[in-house]
């Protein structure tokens, strides 16, 4: 018998490519979970993956199910949220007030192009707020930096590493270089991020370095900051983004290492049905 779960199954393995990983996103065991995979090959009398000691692939067979498997799931999610809650359609997340929202704006995408009739409520704090808020079940999960918390309490896994790269204007001279080190921005015209999580980082770094740079302007923003980079106001250092930024060039350090890894936290004893999708994506 076929069974909606093997689906769900199908198309985590297909996006993560690993079958520990798609399990644990899963909420199951992998026995159990290469169990279901296996009993959708036997149903559909085809080979979705090839397997080996490595690697996880689609077949052929396994490409053209996956648009319509999808496509299945998410009709299938429409029908069953008419018969749910409407509480349970809105998944209430947190996100650090400092955080790099454009890293993090894929997983929102994909999450509500498979659960469309999800809605989701995003509020932005501080950790100690955001916690709390957690804590007592305001929240359904938050994104904050990775650092020691209560694992009694929480669970949580990584989103994505956050690293500092030099940005400069396009006309800039340092401009053609593909990679730069601290000595080249002595002496710069340097825009100060206010709200930089590494500011004292930073600051050590070029402390060490006998770095001095010429503060031109202070910004609590990171638009403020792109916008006078690529008018040529000065340089900055910034987490580069998924997408290029009009008139300005993102160039590594390769002597120094600026970041901070990004974790999503949950609680252990509360995990709602939006959330189980949410975390499934």
């Amino acid at each position: 018998m076929m069974n909606l779960q093997f689906i769900k199954y199908f198309i985590v393995l297909a996006e993560t490519k690993n079958f520990t990983k798609a399990a644990e996103k899963m909420y199951v065991v992998q026995s159990t979970f290469s169990s279901g995979i296996k009993k959708l090959e036997e149903y559909l009398g085809c080979q979705l993956f090839y397997r080996d000691k490595r690697n996880v692939n689609l077949t052929p067979e396994g490409f053209a199910l996956l648009p319509k498997a999808k496509k299945l799931l998410s009709q299938w999610n429409v029908i069953e949220s008419e018969f749910t809650n409407t509480d349970q359609k809105i998944l209430h997340v947190g996100i650090l007030n400092n955080i790099f929202f454009d890293a993090i704006i894929p997983n929102f995408k994909s999450f509500q192009e498979l659960y469309s009739q999800y809605q989701v409520q995003i509020t932005e704090e501080n950790k100690d707020s955001l916690l709390a808020m957690l804590q007592k079940e305001k929240l359904d999960g938050i994104y904050i930096e990775n650092e020691p918390i209560d694992e009694n309490i929480f669970e949580n896994k990584m989103v994505y590493e956050e690293k500092l790269d030099v940005a400069l204007p396009l006309n800039h001279p340092l401009a053609l270089k593909n990679q730069l080190n601290l000595k080249s921005l002595n002496g710069l015209p340097f825009i100060e991020r206010c709200n930089c999580p590494l500011f004292n980082e930073v600051e050590e770094a070029f402390t060490e370095n006998d770095i001095k740079t010429i503060p031109v302007f202070k910004a609590n923003n990171d638009d403020t900051v792109t916008s006078l980079i690529s008018s040529g106001i000065g340089i900055s250092l910034l987490a580069k983004p998924s997408k290029p930024v009009e008139g300005i060039k993102f160039i590594p350090l390769n002597d120094a290492d600026f970041k901070r890894q990004i974790i999503f936290v949950w609680k252990k004893d509360r995990i709602s049905k939006a959330l189980q999708n949410f975390l499934s994506v």
